[in-house]
């Protein structure tokens, strides 16, 4: 793998699991019958969107993730009336009556208007044209024009008749009789608020799962032991004097054979300085070598020992299913932090050191260039893409492991990143909830009325400072890393 193709992998995977973040949160409110009425990819200027029942998808201008908008997350959220208000509103009623210039009847405009109510609320094309054809018919007899009480009548009989009643909340049936009412953020159980915040974060848990179990299962691994094939030569050690090559294999030393490395490495240390034999396989087929291992003093015993000069290539072997999933989630011998679980607690240190004090001080010092970048300190997205891209130079197994190692890292930081229980993040919302279950908790023991919410006025006045403090680390890590990137 290239460095440009491990930095586009890297910049897909997290968008998608950007994405896919999102989409938990639709699913889970579109489970609960919340009103979710738009699913982007991208931010800015829409370039395509097409309608799924109630709710827009559609791709944005600037692929830099994705959004989905469910009512009521915002003071500013105007609720959707039953279907019978909205299209036979006095108001409304009145100004189809003053643009055709008449003064009674039902004209076009109401019915492109029931139309376009029923296209907003997901009813299926077949479905709608023949409600709409049902009412035309039925607010236009021959014999008059029925009175607008009768109107509602007729119209709310042809939603029965065609639909009948609301099974669940947010189903087809309940959007056209009850509108939203009960669909609202703010109107679902708790819990159900909880669920629907938690199932964002949560994707990237499993995203994180996911990448180390593929990784696990489709890299071979070290087993902790090494071999008799030769991983390097030292440049110009006695090895490499001699002719030994990167992946020649050791059958012999003198006149011991063995499959074990520490065996023909101690016949080599016990002949400092002395012509020594290796009978080596290259290629397939056998030859001798004979070299003069260097001497050295053992550090542990002070005595003098031969060296050769190369390094044996460790062993490695595949893992079972059972295994990866097992490494993917409290990682391995070779790979400790290989997993889920010590990520999560990596990432729980790595948010405290990069927002607490002491860590915020020492960014705005190394970024104004008092003090030296810490090798291990926060980098910003295009830091992370750099680290992703230097995976490559690692090559073949190894490379692609770290890559899996780097993203699902990732992943598991925007787990713990997305739920600060402060706003803006989804742990603010969470919050929120908590706080204002707490509230009505004690007041129904009380006695009093259980409508105790959390002023939005105050939810902004946390989330500004806390987009202020956001905004510091994203703005200095992106010059540290154009300044002066780090390297794996």
């Amino acid at each position: 793998m290239t460095p440009a193709l491990a930095i586009v992998t890297f910049v897909v995977v997290i968008i998608g699991a950007i994405l896919v973040h999102e989409l938990g949160h639709l699913v889970a409110a579109k489970l609960f019958g919340m009103r979710a009425d738009r699913y982007f990819v991208g931010f800015g200027p829409t370039l395509w969107s097409t309608r799924r029942g109630e709710t827009e998808y559609g791709v944005k201008a600037f692929p830099l993730g994705g959004f989905v908008s469910i009512r009521g997350m915002t003071p500013l959220d105007e609720r959707r009336p039953p279907l019978v208000d909205e299209v036979l509103a006095p108001a409304a009623l009145a100004a189809d009556r003053r643009d055709a210039g008449v003064d009674a009847g039902f004209g076009e405009a109401t019915f492109e208007r029931l139309a376009t109510a029923l296209a907003e609320r997901g009813t299926p094309a077949p479905l709608a044209d023949r409600i709409v054809r049902r009412t035309r018919a039925a607010l236009a007899p021959d014999d008059g024009e029925p009175a607008l009480g009768e109107a509602r009548g007729q119209l709310t009989e042809i939603l029965v008749t065609e639909v009948g009643d609301p099974a669940r909340v947010g189903d087809l049936a309940w959007r056209l009789h009850r509108g939203d009412a009960g669909r609202f953020y703010g109107d679902r159980p708790p819990w159900q608020r909880a669920v629907a915040v938690f199932a964002g974060p949560v994707t990237h848990l499993f995203i994180a799962f996911g990448l180390m179990f593929v990784a696990y299962l489709a890299t071979p691994l070290p087993t902790g032991e090494v071999g008799t094939e030769v991983a390097a030569v030292v440049e110009d050690s006695p090895a490499e004097q001699a002719g030994l090559r990167a992946g020649d294999v050791i059958l012999a030393v003198e006149d011991v054979v063995s499959d074990d490395f520490f065996t023909l490495r101690d016949v080599i240390r016990d002949r400092p300085g002395q012509p020594t034999t290796l009978l080596i396989e290259r290629d397939g087929a056998e030859t001798e070598l004979v070299l003069e291992p260097s001497t050295d003093t053992d550090p542990d015993t002070g005595e003098e020992v031969g060296v050769a000069g190369y390094a044996p290539l460790p062993v490695t072997e595949r893992l079972t299913t059972v295994e990866a999933a097992a490494g993917a989630l409290r990682g391995s011998e070779a790979q400790p932090v290989g997993g889920v679980v010590p990520m999560l607690g990596a990432s729980v240190q790595g948010l405290v050191m990069v927002f607490s004090p002491e860590g915020l001080g020492g960014l705005v010092s190394t970024t104004i260039g008092a003090q030296e970048r810490d090798p291990e300190g926060v980098v910003s997205v295009i830091g992370i893409a750099n680290l992703a891209g230097q995976t490559a130079e690692a090559g073949g197994a190894v490379g692609l492991f770290s890559l899996l190692l780097l993203l699902a890292y990732v992943n598991t930081f925007l787990f713990i990143l997305n739920l600060v229980p402060l706003p803006p993040f989804d742990g603010g919302h969470l919050a929120v909830t908590a706080i204002e279950k707490a509230g009505n908790v004690v007041r129904r023991l009380r006695g009093r009325p259980q409508d105790f919410a959390v002023d939005p006025r105050a939810i902004t006045a946390v989330a500004v400072p806390v987009i202020g403090v956001l905004l510091l680390v994203v703005v200095t890590t992106l010059w540290l890393d154009i300044r002066d990137p780090l390297r794996l």
